[in-house]
């Protein structure tokens, strides 16, 4: 087995930072310090903490798709349980998580207006997981998928920020309540 390479560790130890203490509290230099790197080393892969913060957001997305999307798929074929399975594996990932939330839509909002690649990348993953919805919709031949797909992410999004507010998953008992409703 091979050592990740300190660009990888940075942004590890980045994403872990990032995601407990927030984009704008976080300083470089404890960046740095956790990573093990010098500041100079951290500046040589990402000559800003903007530039790490689009590394960082490429890694969660990455990540987070590939969890939820596989672990929904090895639940079943069926694209009507995918979608009541990610709820349930999100919920999970919330209390696993400690309801930090989704680190792409606190970027987005952390960032808007002030670093368009930063929102851009946020917006991708959000966005990744609506037109994967919308396809769920399509598999499962829904009436008007794209429809109903935006709808079904809306309320996969609600229960996150819900589970992140209130430090309590019962969202997601009513989001699959919803849902279970519109994809019957």
């Amino acid at each position: 087995m091979t050592n990740p390479s300190k660009k990888t560790v940075i942004v590890e130890k980045a994403f872990d930072a990032f995601y407990s203490g927030g984009f704008h509290a976080t300083g470089v230099d404890a960046l740095a310090d956790d990573a093990g790197v010098s500041k100079r080393t951290l500046y040589k892969y990402f000559p800003t903490k903007e530039h790490l913060i689009e590394a960082v957001l490429d890694h969660y997305g990455a990540t987070v798709r590939t969890y939820l999307i596989d672990a929904a798929a090895e639940r079943s074929d069926d694209p009507r349980a995918q979608i009541m399975a990610l709820f349930d594996i999100r919920r999970d990932l919330m209390l696993q998580q400690q309801f930090r939330g989704c680190l792409a839509q606190q970027a987005a909002q952390e960032y808007r207006d002030r670093h368009v690649g930063i929102e851009q990348v946020g917006e991708a993953t959000v966005h990744y997981f609506e037109a994967h919805f919308i396809a769920l919709c399509r598999q499962a031949k829904l009436k008007e998928p794209a429809h109903l797909g935006k709808h079904l992410h809306l309320i996969f999004q609600g229960a996150v920020a819900a589970s992140q507010m209130r430090r309590d998953v019962t969202a997601f008992t009513t989001a699959k309540s919803i849902v279970r409703s519109l994809v019957a």
